[in-house]
C-alpha cells in the first residue's frame, strides 16, 4: 500500500508542483520513503492540492498524538495545512489561515480554536518531523515510544492479567462478567482494572515485531 503510494507520488509531483520545485519535492519524499505517516501526507496533499494550485511541501511538523492518530502541521511554499494521519491514510484538517477543523480540536482535547492557538502560538519554533520517528523503539501501530503506555486498544499491548494480547484475550470478559463488550462504560471499567493491575508499557525486545503471547515473563508496569 505504502509502496504503491510512493510510486504514484512521482506523477502527482510532476503535475502538482511548479517545475522549478519538483526536484525539491522529490527529495523530501525520498527522505521519508520508508515512513508511512509522511508518505500518506504527501499522497493526500499532492493528489488533491487543497487550494487547487501548484504548490510544494517544504516541511512536516508533528503536533499531537492521540489513539494512534498523529496531528501534523504541513508547511508549503504558498500556505500551511493540518492533517490527521495514521498508518493507512491522511485526513485533511484545514488550512492554518482558516483554522483547524472543529472535530480535530475535539479529538485532541482542545476546547476551541483559541486554546489550540495558545499552545501552538509560534509554528516557526517547532522542530521538523524526522524520519527517525519510526524506529524499532516505537510501537508500529500506536507509535508510543519504548517505556510508554500504548494507546488503549492498541493490538500490540500486553494484558497485565494473563500476558496475552490485550485485545484478543478473555480477561476483559472475565473481569466484567459478560460475554461481549457493548458500551464505552464497560471499556472504561476494564481500563481502570487494567491500570490497577499495572498496564504494561511498550518493550521493543518482547513486543516487536511479533505480537506477545501468553506466558511472556518480560514486563514493565506503569
Amino acid at each position: 500500500m505504502i509502496s504503491q503510494k510512493f510510486k504514484e507520488l512521482d506523477l502527482f509531483i510532476e503535475y502538482g508542483v511548479p517545475a522549478a520545485q519538483q526536484e525539491q519535492a522529490r527529495a523530501l519524499v525520498d527522505k521519508f520513503s520508508h515512513d508511512p505517516l509522511a508518505i500518506n501526507i504527501f499522497h493526500s496533499f499532492y493528489s488533491t492540492l487543497p487550494d487547487a494550485v501548484e504548490d510544494c511541501i517544504e516541511g512536516l511538523f508533528l503536533l499531537e498524538q492521540h489513539q494512534g492518530q498523529m496531528l501534523f502541521w504541513v508547511k508549503t511554499t504558498l500556505s500551511s495545512y493540518f492533517y490527521m494521519v495514521n498508518n493507512d491514510k491522511a485526513a485533511y484538517g484545514g488550512s492554518q489561515q482558516e483554522g483547524i477543523r472543529e472535530e480535530f480540536l475535539q479529538f485532541y482535547g482542545f476546547g476551541d480554536q483559541e486554546s489550540f492557538e495558545k499552545k501552538f502560538n509560534n509554528f516557526s519554533e517547532l522542530a521538523p518531523y524526522s524520519p527517525d520517528f519510526i524506529t524499532s523503539q516505537v510501537c508500529p501501530v500506536c507509535y508510543c515510544r519504548e517505556g510508554e503506555l500504548h494507546e488503549f486498544g492498541c493490538p500490540v499491548e500486553v494484558c497485565p492479567l494473563c500476558d496475552g494480547q490485550l485485545i484478543n484475550c478473555n480477561c476483559r470478559f472475565e473481569q466484567l462478567g459478560v460475554t461481549e463488550i457493548t458500551s464505552d462504560s464497560q471499556l472504561d471499567l476494564f481500563l481502570q482494572r487494567a491500570k490497577k493491575k499495572g498496564r504494561i508499557t511498550y518493550d521493543a525486545a518482547s513486543q516487536r515485531p511479533a505480537y506477545p503471547t501468553a506466558g511472556n515473563e518480560s514486563k514493565k508496569t506503569q
